[in-house]
């Protein structure tokens, strides 16, 4: 753990010390203004600083994507972990425009009449007409688009929920076992400052005896 912050920025509290950082980390971040699409954050003993692009989901559970900056409270994170957003509902227009051009196309098909001469009966045949051409043409584009928009929407998301609210990273902007660190992190400054404050009550003698389980 370091004693200050990488970046040379400053905590709320002048006793915080920074114990790791994810993405571009906060201060870097903040002071650089924020990418487009990438978000940084930094975990101290105390709080979680964000800041950058960062996505949350709404009571309805649909993704936002805001730039902002927010400190949390460590105390106050409730649960940290993936999520993986994927927004079904352009499979399922995708499919609905596939099947309305081959709707179209087949209530539009052209009746050509073949042979029909001396003593031979004329066949009747079915071709695409123009209208049916543009029709079955047209849904498949757009079926072809919206499942492109569909995987480019596609997220797994790094989500950090807390008292009030959540906050999440595209994890595609993550070094590989970052994440992972900064949840482990995460839960041992947790138990840190509940073994702290287990003490500061008097429940235990010191801070050692708080991760130790009780005789029954």
């Amino acid at each position: 753990m370091s004693t200050n912050n990488t970046y040379g920025g400053k905590f709320c509290n002048p006793d915080e010390r920074q114990i790791t950082t994810i993405g571009t980390g906060y201060i870097a971040n903040f002071i650089s203004g924020g990418s487009a699409e990438r978000a940084g954050a930094t975990l101290t003993n105390k709080r979680i600083y964000f800041s950058g692009n960062a996505f949350s989901f709404n009571d309805k559970g649909q993704l936002t994507s805001i730039k902002e900056q927010k400190i949390v409270n460590v105390r106050d994170v409730t649960g940290v972990g993936y999520k993986l957003f994927s927004p079904v509902q352009y499979v399922v227009w995708a499919v609905i425009a596939l099947i309305s051009g081959i709707v179209g196309m087949a209530l539009t098909m052209d009746e050509v009449r073949q042979g029909g001469g001396w003593g031979t009966p004329a066949t009747t045949t079915q071709e695409i007409s123009t209208i049916g051409g543009w029709s079955i043409g047209l849904g498949i584009v757009i079926f072809i688009v919206l499942l492109v928009v569909f995987f480019a929407y596609r997220k797994t998301l790094l989500s950090i929920e807390y008292a009030g609210g959540n906050i999440a990273f595209d994890a595609r902007w993550l070094q590989s076992g970052e994440q992972d660190t900064f949840i482990r992190n995460i839960h041992l400054a947790k138990d840190k400052l509940y073994s702290m404050a287990a003490t500061e009550q008097g429940f235990v003698v010191n801070e050692d005896d708080a991760d130790e389980i009780p005789e029954l």
